[in-house]
C-alpha cells in the first residue's frame, strides 16, 4: 500500500478513525486532533508515519484512486502538525483541480491559499507556543514551498526538537558561494536545483548534489 515511500513506514493505516486518532494523539498537539480528524472525514486519505527522510518532511500522492499522505515520525509535534496540514493542502488542491483554468503549480497560488485557509483555525496559543505562533503567523502570509525555507521558523521550531536533523541552517537558504560543513566535509554552494543543490568539495574540487533540505553548518 505504501510502496511510494522510499523507506517503510513506522506506522501505517488505512481509513480507521480510531487508529488515526491514536496516532495523531501521539504526534500532534492535543488541541489539533479533532480538527485534523474533521479534515480526514471530509476527504479521507491513507496515512503513514515515515522514518526520517533527508529529502522531505512529508509527502502527498494520489495513486490508483487513493490518497496517500506521510509525515516523518521524528518531527516534533509542532513541525509534524504543520507538515501534515501542508500535505493535506496538496490533497485539497488535487481534489479541486477541475475548477482551475490551468494546472496548479505544486506550491503555487492555489496551494498557498489552501494551506493558509487550512492553517488559520490552528493559529492559536491553544495549539502552538507563543514564540512559534508569532513566527508562524508571519510565515502564513505567504507560505514557502517548505517550512525549512523560512529560517526564522526553522530556528523557533528547533527549540522544541530532539531531532538534530530539525536543527540548524538548511542548505537551501544558504547563499551561493558560501562554504559549509556537511557530514564532516567542507563544501562550497554553487546553485539550488529543484530538490537538490549543486556543491563543490573544497578539498577535491569535485562537484556533487546534496538534498536542499539538508541541515548544514556555515563556515
Amino acid at each position: 500500500m505504501f510502496g511510494f515511500l522510499k523507506k517503510k513506514p513506522v506506522i501505517s493505516l488505512g481509513t480507521s478513525e480510531q487508529n488515526l486518532r491514536r496516532v495523531l494523539e501521539m504526534k500532534i498537539p492535543s488541541g489539533a486532533v479533532d480538527y485534523i480528524l474533521m479534515l480526514w472525514k471530509n476527504h479521507p486519505f491513507n496515512f503513514a508515519v515515515a522514518r526520517s527522510r533527508k529529502t522531505c518532511l512529508g509527502n502527498y500522492q494520489y495513486k490508483n484512486g487513493r490518497h496517500y499522505i506521510s509525515v516523518n515520525g521524528d518531527s516534533n509535534p509542532f513541525s509534524f502538525l504543520i507538515t501534515l496540514v501542508h500535505e493535506i493542502a496538496h490533497q485539497h488542491v488535487f481534489l479541486q483541480k477541475s475548477i482551475f483554468r490551468h494546472k496548479p503549480a505544486p506550491h503555487g497560488t492555489e496551494w498557498k491559499t489552501t494551506f493558509t485557509k487550512l492553517m488559520t483555525p490552528l493559529l492559536s496559543e491553544n495549539i502552538f507556543p507563543q514564540d512559534i505562533l508569532k513566527v508562524l503567523k508571519k510565515h502564513m502570509v505567504n507560505p514557502a514551498a517548505s517550512s525549512t525555507k523560512d529560517q526564522d521558523l526553522v530556528l523557533v521550531l528547533s527549540k522544541y526538537s530532539e531531532n538534530e536533523d530539525e536543527k540548524g541552517l538548511r542548505l537551501e537558504v544558504l547563499d551561493a558561494g558560501k562554504v559549509f560543513v556537511f557530514n564532516n566535509k567542507k563544501y562550497r554552494k554553487i546553485e539550488d536545483r529543484r530538490t537538490r543543490t549543486l556543491v563543490e568539495c573544497v578539498i577535491s574540487k569535485k562537484k556533487y548534489t546534496i538534498p536542499s533540505f539538508a541541515a548544514i553548518t556555515e563556515v
